[in-house]
């Protein structure tokens, strides 16, 4: 075994898997492990959205790769894990059900880690910094959206602030608007922040031009601070994004308005409108919202589209009915559509 006890260094070294524990307060849970033991967190990393058990089979067949050392920090005479949580979780799966695996499981006792001092100088903590930062905001080792959004804050707080880390990581403003605007959106109007993809719907929705200006938000260019936002606006937006709050703070997800990131654009061009807004409001579909900001064009298409819709399912209601009104029906529809085409043809150039 390598062992190299300087202290105050960054230094390779090779450790017992035994002695490395998980950060709770590490950005890539994004807050949701804070207050969960070691055994909780082996847990959660094995299962969704962590799926750490996928690492199992090719630590078994490949060992660990030297190259990729996890990057922790020193702890006592323990080791805090900084990089690397889903494949210590693997490990520590493999060693607790040695009977249940065939492999190269010594190979993984002792694994090469990149240790950064427990008081770390500036110099080391600005190396931690630049290393968490490349490797994850630019992608080279993915973090959830949320988890670079907090990343991003915790840092920006610290000496130079958002500019430091921009120069640091070689991340552009427009970049770190994306992750930082929701975030500090949510926290200001002391909203909960919704986990997983879903985070990253309101950062897709927001740089949608219309639902800027609906929210009236406005921030400091700078600093991407919030300097100002409608308050009961921004809880509408959040009913049409992830569904209206039940009486126990829980959303209804299946009464959201907007099923697809697609639709934002749609829901954008909705709420740049009073009448398409107010609209929505009354807890109208998004499509009914924009018959109010359709251009005479698409209303002509639309109307086209909802006649042809509806010949469509009366000719499907009608197969094999018995009921003397189908041909009536039927003979009503054929006058009705004739009427939308005649319509249509005297409408358009």
């Amino acid at each position: 075994m390598v062992m190299n006890m300087t202290q105050d260094k960054v230094v390779l070294e090779y450790r017992n898997q035994e002695l490395l524990d998980f950060d709770p307060t590490n950005p890539r849970f994004g807050g949701q492990v804070a207050k969960q033991s070691q055994e909780q967190i082996q847990k959660i990393l094995m299962s969704e959205p962590y799926y750490a058990s996928e690492l199992v089979d090719s630590l078994l067949n490949n060992g660990f790769i030297d190259y990729e050392p996890l990057v922790v920090k020193r702890n006592g005479d323990r080791f805090t894990i900084v990089e690397g949580n889903r494949r210590l979780a693997a490990i520590r799966e493999i060693f607790a059900h040695r009977d249940k695996y065939q492999g190269r499981i010594e190979d993984l006792k002792e694994i090469p880690v990149l240790v950064f001092p427990e008081k770390a100088g500036p110099e080391q903590k600005n190396e931690m910094r630049v290393y968490l930062g490349v490797r994850h905001l630019l992608g080279f080792r993915e973090w959830p959206p949320l988890s670079k959004a907090q990343f991003l804050e915790r840092e920006s707080k610290e000496e130079g602030g958002i500019d430091r880390v921009l120069a640091e990581t070689r991340l552009s403003r427009a970049q770190a608007r994306r992750f930082l605007l929701p975030y500090r959106l949510l926290r200001r109007a002391d909203e909960k922040i919704p986990k997983g993809e879903d985070f990253w719907v309101l950062a897709e929705a927001l740089g949608r031009t219309g639902i800027k200006a609906f929210l009236r938000l406005e921030v400091h260019q700078d600093t991407l601070q919030i300097v100002s936002y409608n308050k009961k606006k921004l809880y509408l937006l959040l009913n049409y994004l992830y569904g209206p709050k039940t009486h126990t703070g829980e959303r209804e997800a299946a009464r959201k308005i907007v099923s697809d990131t697609r639709d934002l654009s749609r829901l954008g061009k909705v709420l740049s409108s009073e009448k398409a807004a107010s609209v929505l409001q009354t807890r109208k579909s998004l499509e009914e919202a924009e018959i109010y900001v359709d251009t005479r064009e698409e209303s002509l298409r639309r109307l086209s589209r909802v006649s042809r819709d509806m010949g469509a399912l009366l000719k499907k209601l009608a197969a094999g009915s018995a009921n003397p009104e189908t041909e009536r029906l039927n003979q009503a529809y054929k006058q009705f559509d004739a009427a939308v085409k005649a319509f249509i043809a005297k409408e358009r150039p």
